[in-house]
């Protein structure tokens, strides 16, 4: 082999290392900013996530997330479940929470997580004072929730192919003893069920009311999984007639179904609908402007004014707000005291749910 040549594999081999060296390095930095790169994506998303609210609850959650985001800039991830579902996934989630506000029928139920230390507790709303007088009681002394509106659990809603106002019951007891089908919502999963069968137990006293119920179940009572499909039975003639949440008679009658409604003589169950926060929250503050958003007068006269939307049909808590045309504007209800109702949750689902499989 020649000298040139031999010179010529020296240098080349020279050049070839300094090249594969160079692109190492250039490699090697541009790896490290791939890494830089990804770590600032991941804490932009992360810084996004953090700020997002979660909402947990049963009506309203497709419309308030959006209305609130348009007037504060905070998102909000509403997810919608029935009041037991919510319920059952807040338990579920205890070791690690994903969930920031509830919003659902059922101060019993919320009570029972505030005594249980789920809630973010003594927030006072600088627009608290907004709620009307006569409605200042239903607020906890810890702050704990926020009543935002109330409405029937249950009225007695009759199938108008089958019977007339006239031969319709007007009690409660009268609707127990009625000589045909009946129903209503099961309380282990419908949100407004538990107030419904919590506001006559509390009504008649919980024995009485074991009584009542033992003796309509032997007789014969139709339990649907929620207002729905109890709404569904009454208009097809499975049932009679059926203690349904006033959202979803009103439905039926704008839709021209033949429903129409009874609002009874000693009043309807109350459905208190609340907001609370989860004192797990890493959005405590943003979760707060949620609260005083939802307790604002036009919030409520927002909510109150969707014509396509039954829920509407509710007594607004703020002052000044007046209810959906069409609705009575104070009518009675039935409503335990949140304490009574969180203690005997437990108790009433549980025979409920035992006389319901017999």
């Amino acid at each position: 082999m020649n000298k040139k040549y031999l010179v010529y594999l020296f240098l080349t081999s020279i050049l070839l290392l300094s090249a594969c060296g160079m692109s190492d390095e250039t490699g090697e930095e541009s790896a490290d900013e791939n890494v830089d790169s990804a770590s600032a994506s991941e804490e932009t998303e992360e810084a996004t996530e953090d700020s997002e609210l979660v909402l947990y609850g049963n009506d309203f959650i497709e419309v308030i997330g959006p209305k609130f985001e348009e007037e504060s800039g905070i998102s909000v991830e509403g997810v919608h479940f029935g009041g037991g579902e919510a319920l059952a996934q807040i338990e579920a989630e205890q070791g690690n929470p994903n969930w920031d506000i509830i919003f659902m029928d059922g101060h019993g139920s919320i009570r029972n997580l505030a005594d249980r230390g789920f809630l973010h507790t003594d927030f006072e709303p600088e627009n608290i004072s907004n709620v009307k007088d006569e409605y200042e009681e239903l607020i906890p002394e810890d702050n704990a929730y926020f009543p935002i509106g109330m409405h029937a659990a249950g009225v007695i809603a009759y199938n108008t192919d089958i019977l007339t106002e006239e031969e319709v019951p007007k009690t409660w007891e009268e609707f127990y003893e009625y000589d045909g089908p009946i129903g209503h919502a099961d309380p282990a999963v419908a949100a407004p069920a538990y107030p419904l069968v919590s506001g006559i137990f509390n009504e008649w006293g919980i024995e009485e009311g074991k009584e009542i119920y033992t003796e309509r179940f032997e007789k014969g009572i139709n339990i649907y999984p929620k207002n729905g499909p109890l709404t569904t039975g009454l208009i097809n003639g499975e049932i009679h007639l059926a203690a349904l949440q006033e959202h979803n008679a009103y439905e039926a009658i704008l839709d021209d179904e033949p429903v129409d409604l009874i609002w009874p003589e000693e009043g309807a169950p109350g459905s208190l609908r609340v907001v609370a926060i989860n004192k797990e929250s890493d959005n405590i503050e943003e979760a707060e402007q949620f609260v005083e958003f939802l307790m604002d007068a036009e919030t409520q006269e927002f909510l109150t004014s969707i014509d396509s939307d039954a829920a509407s049909f509710f007594t607004p808590m703020a002052e000044g707000v007046e209810v959906r045309e069409g609705r009575p504007e104070n009518p009675e209800m039935m409503l335990p005291e949140a304490e009574w109702a969180a203690e005997y949750e437990e108790e009433i689902k549980t025979w409920f749910a035992d006389q319901n499989v017999q």
